[in-house]
């Protein structure tokens, strides 16, 4: 596996791979992590040092990071797969019975006379009922006419807005937070090697502003305590670097298939020099000492001779390392790949598969509840009394949801949640259940 670059929390916007897409849908299922007990073990009446026991909880740690990746990927997997069979068909299902819902409400008050206020809460109904269908499909040529028939802008003018404002966001964060001219974003998102391209151009712009500030800060005249930290900092790096070194040295004697005779020891060794060379090029200094324990002889016993000087390096890459692991989780529960999955991929497996099958049931529930509204207003007779009960009910609805508003019963914090209770008081509506008060 390439090592790859360490960006900031607002530099990740860049750091977007199209082909990763791709890649990390479909992990390494056979990707096994082989745990040596690299471990330093104290021996009797001895107290390990503090050096000593940092070492101890960053192998684990890595271990564990190591792990907890290849589990992730692999729930993914799993849950994307899980998604698209049983949760996007009903998705969509639902998504056409709103559409449809709207169209037999639009058949029904053709031959009734509304009030003004009554006919103005029918078409804002009937839009809300357009917008829930639109978050889970998209509309075929009479229902978009419809949409059109009631809305304020056409569907294909909302579009257009949507994609405005969603730049106008994109835009200010950039430019405010990262310091960058973003340009016409003239091409079509969708185009995976445009969007890459346009990608491409934003992380050079990015770059050259990161050189430019660093050179600005170089330029800067530095105290002499900071000029004693960087040569500090220095000789710490060419001394890990050494470390690294002689381990890749020895392993690299011990380990080159030039050495064998035997094809199928060859081969061996050729894949594990592979390992080797990836764990050096990415300081992997975890792998690295596995496999010197191995190949090379070394016992957990000669773990307690390193010196604290070298084990106080020792611990500065794998500092490092366990950094770039959890950068690499985050990045990839990050994936947009994962966008309909990601909050499940911080549980198990089996609870995540829990919460799709409640989610699944959930969905049925509510089409159930849309389609029995359905049978209501498609019955030949059509008193205009059915109408108005049931646009009471919605009016109801939305009187608690503004209460709920009013009140910010949430505070700071619970902005994101009012669509949460607005989305379950319609969901207890279309399901036929009663609306709390």
């Amino acid at each position: 596996m390439e090592k790859k670059k360490k960006y900031t929390d607002k530099e990740l916007l860049l750091n977007f791979d199209f082909d990763d897409i791709k890649s990390d849908v479909k992990p390494k299922l056979n990707s096994v992590i082989k745990t040596n007990k690299l471990q330093i073990v104290k021996s009797k009446k001895q107290v390990l040092s503090k050096n000593q026991q940092n070492f101890n909880k960053l192998i684990k740690k890595i271990e564990a990071l190591e792990k907890q990746i290849v589990d992730t990927k692999n729930l993914a997997f799993e849950l994307t797969i899980a998604y698209s069979k049983e949760i996007s068909p009903v998705q969509k299902t639902l998504g056409k019975a709103y559409f449809e819902f709207a169209t037999i409400l639009d058949s029904y008050v053709q031959n009734i006379k509304l009030t003004n206020r009554q006919n103005d809460d029918f078409e804002n109904h009937i839009m809300d009922l357009f917008n829930i269908a639109l978050t889970y499909t998209e509309p075929n040529e009479q229902e978009e006419a419809l949409y059109n028939k009631y809305g304020n802008v056409s569907y294909k003018e909302m579009l257009e807005v949507e994609k405005l404002d969603l730049f106008e966001q994109f835009r200010d964060f950039m430019e405010d937070e990262m310091g960058v001219d973003v340009g016409d974003m003239d091409f079509d998102m969708s185009n995976e090697e445009e969007a890459r391209k346009y990608a491409e151009k934003l992380k050079e712009q990015l770059d050259k502003k990161n050189q430019e500030e660093e050179e600005i800060e170089q330029n800067k005249k530095k105290t002499k305590k900071q000029i004693e930290e960087e040569q500090k900092q220095k000789l710490e790096d060419e001394l890990s670097k050494k470390s690294l070194r002689s381990i890749y040295i020895s392993l690299a004697k011990m380990l080159h298939p030039d050495t064998e005779i035997n094809e199928d020891q060859k081969a061996e060794k050729t894949e594990l020099m592979k390992k080797v060379t990836v764990a050096y090029d990415q300081k992997d200094l975890a792998t690295l000492l596995k496999l010197e324990m191995e190949w090379v002889n070394r016992t957990a016993d000669d773990l307690q001779k390193l010196t604290d000087g070298k084990l106080k390096l020792y611990n500065k890459v794998l500092s490092e390392q366990v950094d770039e692991l959890e950068e690499e989780l985050c990045q990839l529960k990050m994936n947009p790949a994962y966008t309909t999955i990601f909050e499940l991929l911080n549980y198990s497996s089996k609870y995540a598969h829990t919460l799709l099958k409640t989610q699944k049931k959930e969905i049925l529930s509510e089409l159930e509840g849309i389609k029995s509204k359905q049978l209501i207003f498609q019955k030949k007779k059509k008193p205009k009394s059915v109408l108005i009960k049931y646009l009471e009910e919605v009016s109801e609805l939305e009187d608690d949801f503004d209460e709920f508003d009013d009140y910010d019963v949430f505070g700071d914090e619970g902005e994101g949640e009012d669509d949460d209770v607005f989305g379950e008081m319609l969901y207890n509506l279309m399901s036929g259940k009663k609306i709390r008060k």
